[in-house]
């Protein structure tokens, strides 16, 4: 039976592998990152290596054969034995002069053959690689797919005696991790923009596409391929007779829908978006509530919410109350159709009927909180009162 990989974010990630990389390899474990593709999993590795200033090896097993990893094989006719060349692509002999240690990072596990698998076990259990040992302060990192679940291949392999040397990682991308590296990285002020709107287009765990490795080519795309580099600029070719052509590189880079909502977005902005829902946006919920924001928007906005809410939840998130009660509040004041199918939506997909009272009272005061509670009331199921 394979081990349940532990969910974590990027800045958990993040922290994980720094203080994996403090150990310098003393450690009995390696440890393992899966996730869906294009979700920066290898980025994350190196980014800590180069934190640490460890000497980043960046290895992928699918192309490799077991015979690869022990080394070419040469006859030493004066000994009469054969001798094996060491790899380039495994660490070398010695740490490289000017860092602290080596980060071998193994990706794409889950389309090794397996008897390269099976050479993983000797590697973590007795750092050595065929008959080349590693050299002290080198560490594992392996990476690969979940195969059905996003739709990639994995080798039917089953050893729970590896999995028990490995600590093992399910990295899920969050909006406010990633758009702290893309300003940093210079991603394109649009796409930023976007996903700061509209947070939960980052990815998309069902469909694969989008995902953050898309948007960061999309960026590139659009600065380097079309000469796109600022807002006007993109504006002013998404308007004119370059729209198809741009269009449809977006498209073949995040998916049709998140290239066309984003294009809809640069040309005739939504009203109203997921980031305003919840952070609280006090001017758009004036223009909700005055009707200026189109159903569709609503409903767009709305679902978009909803997700970020359930990402929160099961990430854990002690600051899951405020969003929350913003949400809940847009749920109460929409027409009672809508109020319906919204509050069973915000049940079903993220179960917090017992925490919507402290997340009402997180963001509303007196009257204003009586009066939310009383809306949702009516929607309950079997007549059960929600507590003020």
């Amino acid at each position: 039976m394979q081990k349940r990989p532990v969910e974590v974010d990027a800045g958990e990630m993040a922290e994980i592998l720094d203080r994996y990389l403090d150990a310098d390899g003393q450690v009995n474990y390696a440890v393992k990152i899966v996730g869906h593709p294009g979700i920066g999993k290898s980025s994350i590795v190196k980014q800590a290596a180069e934190r640490k200033n460890r000497y980043f090896i960046d290895t992928r097993l699918a192309f490799k054969e077991n015979i690869d990893l022990g080394g070419y094989p040469v006859p030493d006719h004066e000994n009469r034995r054969m001798v094996y060349y060491r790899p380039r692509f495994i660490p070398p002999e010695e740490v490289p002069e000017g860092f602290d240690g080596i980060v071998w990072f193994l990706d794409e596990a889950n389309r090794a053959h397996p008897t390269v698998i099976q050479t993983l076990f000797q590697v973590i259990t007795e750092g050595r690689c065929g008959e080349h040992l590693l050299p002290e302060k080198t560490v594992i990192v392996i990476a690969g797919n979940l195969g059905e679940e996003d739709h990639t291949h994995i080798t039917d392999f089953d050893d729970s005696a590896l999995d028990g040397r490995l600590g093992i990682f399910h990295l899920k991308p969050a909006a406010e991790h990633w758009l702290d590296w893309a300003r940093k990285s210079g991603i394109h002020p649009t796409v930023v923009r976007y996903i700061s709107r509209f947070p939960e287009r980052l990815w998309d765990a069902a469909a694969i596409h989008p995902n953050p490795r898309g948007w960061h080519q999309a960026s590139q795309a659009l600065r380097l391929s079309y000469g796109l580099g600022d807002e006007a600029t993109l504006y002013t070719a998404l308007s004119g007779h370059r729209r198809g052509s741009v269009e449809k590189v977006l498209a073949s880079l995040v998916g049709e829908l998140a290239a066309s909502d984003f294009v809809t977005q640069i040309l005739t902005p939504r009203q109203l978006t997921t980031h305003e829902i919840l952070s609280g946006d006090e001017g758009a919920f004036v223009r909700f509530r005055a009707g200026e924001v189109p159903v569709e928007d609503l409903l767009w906005a709305v679902s978009g919410a909803v997700t970020r809410i359930r990402e929160k939840k099961m990430a854990g998130d002690e600051g899951l109350l405020v969003p929350l009660g913003f949400l809940v509040k847009y749920v109460a004041a929409s027409r009672s159709d809508a109020r319906v199918s919204f509050f069973l939506m915000l049940l079903r997909e993220c179960g917090v009927f017992s925490q919507i009272p402290d997340a009402v009272r997180s963001v509303c005061e007196g009257g204003e909180r009586e009066e939310v509670l009383s809306l949702l009331t009516d929607v309950v199921f079997d007549g059960e009162k929600i507590p003020a």
